[in-house]
């Protein structure tokens, strides 16, 4: 079989994303290709996800991209994610004779990749600097969700007899929106909070001695499965304008979501658009205010709306993107 090497690391300072959404697509072309993921130093968590899926190869933080390159004998596809990768760095894995594959979020270098994988909302071709060759994939139509969220898509059960609340506010949650958020909702109206946190996240300790005198549950380091579960069992969900936020939308949840950085204001603009959820927009500019109003003005009418409008537009993917890599 066709050999494909992902290549995404994780950690505090650039939160787990890259690595999940890649390791998400590594699991839907496991099955026709010979998939190797590899990342910098992992942690019991991702590697505990990495043996789920597919082989994987720890690399050096201090020579990841050296030693990369010499795991290459030019018959590989290379999927490449985050934003450190530069154009040169992808001429000299193109200089090896490898098909190359780039995530992007930010657009915002040349790309030599034989083809980009953008499913932020909104995105166009205009805003890609590229080789004639590169072929772009873009918006909602190649998201790179986990199976489990996928598999949801297939499967709606309703929110409106269920009284809990979904906080997940990503991998490292720096500003802590999490406490913010659940604070908020025990001082207004008061329900069950389940909050997932991950390996990143600094207030761990404090969450903990926060929720136990509290109706909360934590949950860290959550799998797809447990999370999927927390989700069916929410009549909201609080996360941000990131993958977080489509993971919610397959579940067909009422959704309070806002950004706090730059790659995130693209899927806002396309909430905005298409009306999936409660924006709330920047959190950096007074969230609490925000937020705080718009948890308390969610209703039955708006919430049914939210999740018509999911249905219509957040589905399976896996049969696009499969597509792209049999092309190559």
């Amino acid at each position: 079989m066709q050999k494909i090497y992902f290549r995404a690391d994780a950690g505090m300072n650039i939160g787990f994303g890259h690595f999940i959404r890649s390791l998400a697509l590594a699991d839907m072309l496991n099955d026709e290709f010979d998939c190797v993921f590899y990342t910098a130093e992992p942690t019991p968590y991702q590697i505990g996800e990495m043996q789920k899926v597919c082989p994987y190869v720890s690399l050096s933080e201090t020579t990841k991209f050296e030693d990369f390159l010499e795991e290459l004998d030019g018959t590989e596809i290379v999927v490449l994610d985050n934003y450190f990768y530069t154009t040169k760095y992808q001429c000299e894995i193109k200089a090896k004779g490898c098909k190359l594959v780039c995530i992007d979020d930010m657009h915002e270098k040349h790309y030599v990749a034989d083809a980009v994988i953008n499913h932020a909302p909104g995105t166009n071709e205009d805003q890609f600097s590229k080789e004639d060759y590169t072929h772009l994939y873009l918006g909602p139509e190649y998201l790179l969700l986990r199976k489990q969220f996928r598999n949801a898509t297939h499967n709606y059960t309703s929110f409106r007899e269920n009284k809990n609340v979904y906080v997940c506010f990503g991998g490292s949650d720096e500003l802590n929106f999490t406490r913010r958020a659940c604070e908020i909702i025990m001082n207004h109206v008061p329900r069950h909070i389940d909050v997932v946190v991950g390996g990143g996240y600094e207030f761990y300790d404090e969450l903990l001695s926060y929720a136990e005198a509290k109706d909360i549950s934590v949950y860290r380091n959550a799998s797809p499965e447990q999370i999927v579960a927390l989700l069916r069992d929410a009549c909201l969900a609080v996360v941000p304008d990131s993958m977080v936020f489509f993971e919610a939308c397959c579940l067909r949840r009422p959704i309070i979501c806002g950004y706090d950085c730059d790659n995130q204001m693209f899927i806002s603009q396309y909430n905005q658009k298409n009306g999936l959820g409660c924006e709330i927009g920047d959190m950096l500019d007074n969230f609490d205010e925000k937020f705080a109003k718009a948890y308390r003005e969610m209703n039955i009418t708006v919430a049914v709306n939210y999740v018509y409008n999911q249905k219509a537009l957040i589905n399976d993917t896996a049969e696009n993107l499969v597509k792209i890599f049999k092309s190559l």
